[in-house]
């Protein structure tokens, strides 16, 4: 029982199969999900699929299990299973987040999640962000999918430290760009203004936005745009989040000056994305002149999940909004290539593991 699975494996670059795989042992401290939904992930996934990744501190090879965008059903639980990150016991039957499964016995889990049964484990998912989050009752399954990268975006947003009445400039409309608008208004943002490259993402950010810049070859112009619509402040804080490293060397354009008097460290720029190429910080003396503040973040914190659920249920936080189509587990091959083909237009891909 629960030995096989079937799951996506990506065989090598650009090849991605739908096949049956050996799953991880399962012991008295596991929790088995049938998981019912998964996310393509634009992001980091693509980046895997396309083999234009970082190498994950070498552990990175192929043939792989990708994804970590998993939601479904409880169907075991050890005897000594570990409680969800806020203390819950789980039973067969509740609904949950499942997300990474990050070993298996015959491929590299490349965060493992785009399988239809995830073991979890200590040996499989023994982070405390990687444990399972129950899906509160007023919230879907399509809704908790896009809430995992929403996580990555809370972390971000706390960890920068929106302050109340501040301008947040957000690059990079993404799932995570748009969680992150949504979040820094939550957290006192006075004004959240998005920017990309692409027309089709603005216009999905414009719900979440105060003003949307589009940004072309003349961030010259894109600097004066946004002096103009903050009375020549530009940003508090810029958030990063187009994973791209030709944006991250222009960011310290648009922060403000600052940081010359008590009281005031000057503007902040948070690298949000996963960056495969090196990230230049040139001219370095334009970014010590604004006195600026770097930081980065990774994954999500720990109640992180269950904090974003919370969100979606109460009717803070829009995660419809996030979700662009939905196709069976059957044409996951297929969707890879179209994301390489449509990626300004499809912020979002579910899979349905019930229809093979």
């Amino acid at each position: 029982m629960h030995e096989k699975s079937s799951a996506i494996v990506f065989e090598r670059p650009k090849k991605a199969v739908l096949k049956e795989i050996r799953l991880p042992e399962v012991d008295d401290e596991t929790i088995v999900v049938r998981n019912h939904y998964s996310g393509l992930s634009t992001g980091t996934e693509m980046k895997v699929y396309n083999g234009i990744t970082g190498a994950l501190g070498g552990n990175l090879w192929y043939p792989l299990v990708p994804g970590y965008e998993g939601v479904g059903e409880v169907v075991f639980v050890g005897d000594k299973a570990a409680r969800t990150y806020t203390g819950e016991m789980l039973k067969v039957g509740d609904r949950v987040m499942s997300n990474e499964v990050r070993k298996y016995p015959e491929y590299c889990a490349a965060w493992g999640g785009q399988a239809e049964y995830a073991v979890k484990n200590r040996k499989t998912a023994g982070a405390p962000f990687d444990r399972c989050a129950l899906i509160p009752d007023g919230v879907t399954y399509q809704e908790a999918v896009v809430a995992y990268l929403a996580c990555v975006a809370k972390k971000g947003v706390d960890k920068a430290a929106v302050k109340k009445g501040e301008i947040v400039l957000v690059i990079g409309m993404g799932n995570v760009g748009l969680s992150a608008l949504q979040l820094a208004k939550l957290a006192g943002a006075g004004k959240v203004i998005a920017m990309d490259v692409a027309e089709p993402r603005l216009k999905r950010a414009e719900k979440f936005t105060d003003l949307c810049i589009h940004l072309d070859k003349d961030v010259e112009a894109a600097v004066k745009l946004l002096a103009e619509m903050t009375d020549n402040r530009l940003a508090d804080l810029v958030i990063e989040a187009s994973s791209s490293s030709a944006s991250v060397a222009e960011t310290y354009r648009f922060v403000r000056d600052g940081g010359w008097e008590n009281g005031d460290n000057g503007g902040r720029i948070h690298l949000q994305g996963e960056y495969p190429d090196p990230v230049i910080i040139s001219p370095y003396w334009r970014w010590f002149d604004k006195n600026l503040t770097i930081s980065t973040s990774c994954h999500g914190n720990a109640g992180d999940k269950e904090a974003v659920l919370a969100l979606i249920r109460d009717k803070k936080f829009d995660a419809q909004s996030l979700i662009t189509m939905e196709m069976p587990i059957r044409e996951a091959p297929a969707a890879y290539e179209l994301m390489n083909q449509k990626r300004d237009e499809i912020p979002k891909i579910l899979f349905s593991w019930g229809e093979k």
